[in-house]
């Protein structure tokens, strides 16, 4: 094993110890905050008043995290993508820290924007393997580490639930804080330090990353958002179709809605050596047909047996595995090596922000109509995105025949 495979392995195990540490609280912050608001007078404990606390507490980090991704990956470029790995990692731990004291819904909501703020693992892990990792495997190791996200995000509700069944949200949080510390400590001591790349010409490290194939991507970013609204907008009332239409048990939907991640965690490395080899020009064609496919599989949601629903979600989360992951992968290959931490953070907010938009569209939209429809919308913002990707791709194309032919003509004068 090469040291950079080593190190890309202490990532993978890091990413997911600390995502599984994250989302160990993350389906049960209705019961926490139920339980802290009838713990103090004045508070409405209501279930009204508990949905919006919920919406606000899930909804703050995503929000603060993703305006600040780009920051933090412009500061990894300049000083080191391991000092905002461990800026991340220690974050996590002290807002995961501080919950365990926490009194009040407002200390919660703060505690949450502090976290969005100082967080960020998945960006910093993404920016340090790429600046380590070869150019010809960097779509693999993409695939890799989202596996990693995958599986923290299937095992920390299963763990979180098991401390709150058998002690109680505090044990949560200081096991999350605990865990974390460990994690920062083991990077600190075990992961070497990165050595941020400089530009060769100075005016260049001060142009926009975009300024090469500043439409392209462009496409990519508009591709990212849309990409994550319609895999977020039926997580609001999932659940409820589940038990509505299914007749399907907590435990069932649970199976069910975990499908899509494991689909996710088994594809994305494989998506990732297979697009290593495709060309540039290429991949977005390829990722527009996923798109579409991921398409179809919503209108396949609307079946009768929880069986057959449970064989989509997983094909669904197959294809999962390939977009998101993919994209990003193609748009480091299209930025010079110095502004790579800069476009992962852009990325990253995109995901972010239409991770939002999709959750609020979705629980607006069962308002006004019914799963069906919801399933339909969605279903229709994957062929939206088929058809950026397509454009997207044929930009790609001809800024890759105008280099290869100005390449020939300087090789010829």
């Amino acid at each position: 094993m090469t040291p950079w495979q080593s190190q890309i392995r202490l990532l993978w195990w890091s990413q997911l110890i600390s995502i599984t540490a994250m989302e160990m609280s993350e389906p049960f912050w209705p019961l926490f905050l139920r339980q802290l608001a009838g713990d103090v007078s004045g508070v409405d404990a209501g279930v009204t008043g508990v949905e919006l606390w919920s919406a606000l507490i899930y909804a703050a980090p995503l929000l603060v995290s993703g305006l600040v991704a780009p920051f933090w990956g412009r500061l990894g470029d300049k000083y080191g993508h391991k000092k905002m790995l461990l800026r991340a990692s220690a974050g996590l731990a002290l807002t995961q820290g501080l919950l365990f004291f926490s009194s009040s819904l407002w200390e919660v909501l703060s505690l949450r924007l502090l976290q969005g703020a100082l967080a960020g693992v998945i960006t910093a892990v993404l920016c340090y393997a790429n600046r380590i990792a070869p150019d010809d495997q960097r779509s693999r190791i993409v695939g890799r580490l989202t596996s990693a996200t995958a599986a923290g995000a299937i095992m920390g509700p299963l763990l979180g639930g098991v401390l709150i069944e058998y002690l109680d949200f505090q044990a949560l949080f200081a096991t999350a804080s605990l865990v974390c510390v460990g994690i920062t400590l083991i990077l600190a001591c075990y992961l070497e330090t990165d050595v941020p790349v400089q530009s060769e010409y100075p005016e260049v490290a001060r142009e926009r990353p975009e300024s090469v194939y500043g439409q392209v991507l462009l496409l990519f970013l508009l591709a990212i958002f849309l990409l994550q609204t319609a895999k977020a907008l039926p997580s609001s009332w999932f659940a409820l179709y589940a038990e509505q239409q299914l007749a399907a048990t907590p435990l069932i939907t649970g199976i069910i809605f975990s499908a899509a991640g494991v689909g996710m965690m088994l594809s994305a490395p494989v998506w990732g050596g297979w697009f290593d080899q495709v060309e540039l020009s290429r991949r977005p064609i390829r990722l527009a047909l996923i798109a579409s496919l991921a398409g179809g599989c919503y209108l396949m949601h609307l079946q009768e047996s929880w069986l057959g629903l449970l064989a989509v979600r997983f094909i669904w989360g197959i294809c999962l595995g390939a977009m998101l992951p993919m994209v990003q992968a193609t748009m480091i290959h299209l930025t010079a090596e110095h502004s790579q931490g800069l476009i992962i953070g852009k990325a990253q907010r995109a995901i972010k922000i239409g991770n939002l938009a999709g959750v609020g569209a979705g629980a607006l939209l069962l308002s006004w109509w019914d799963f069906q429809q919801g399933f339909i919308l969605a279903a229709l913002i994957y062929l939206l995105v088929s058809g950026v990707l397509v454009f997207a791709g044929s930009h790609l194309a001809i800024r890759e025949n105008s280099d290869q032919k100005e390449k020939a003509r300087l090789a010829e004068s």
